[in-house]
């Protein structure tokens, strides 16, 4: 029997806890930062963007400025999953679709998806997707509308 890959999620304080808790229902491992005492002292993004790297999880987020690779580097990324605005509703629902579908579409291999040098925005709208093209070495941002999801 194959292995499961399960999703190891850093979900920072924005994050609201009914998706922290619709995505452990969901078998995602999310460590979660108001619930850790040691982690909820520090304020600053960078050390939350750090500490997720270090722990080989996928920093979860609302906060935009982690999509500017200006501020935090895609080279440098853990991995960011960055739910844009008020889009509570579509990732609650969808998250685990969209997860699935990286796996699917930028996985060709059966070994676990690695989000590391990529960022993800969600948004009302969709999904987009930006990471170094492997053939090009150039930044590319891929779009998919809700609906091409189903």
């Amino acid at each position: 029997m194959a292995m499961r890959y399960k999703w190891r999620l850093y979900a920072d304080a924005n994050i609201d806890q009914p998706i922290v808790s619709a995505l452990r229902s969901a078998d995602f491992d999310v460590l979660y930062v108001p619930e850790e005492s040691r982690l909820q002292r520090q304020q600053d993004d960078r050390f939350h963007f750090d500490q997720s790297r270090r722990l080989k999880r996928y920093l979860l987020t609302k906060d935009e400025d982690f999509w500017w690779d200006t501020v935090y580097p895609l080279h440098e990324s853990p991995g960011v999953i960055l739910i844009a605005g008020s889009a509570t509703e579509p990732v609650g629902s969808s998250l685990l679709r969209l997860l699935r579908k990286l796996l699917r579409d930028y996985n060709p291999i059966s070994d676990p998806l690695f989000l590391q040098g990529t960022k993800i925005r969600v948004s009302e709208e969709g999904i987009a997707i930006r990471l170094v093209d492997h053939d090009t070495q150039q930044k590319v941002t891929d779009f998919w509308a809700w609906r091409e999801l189903y």
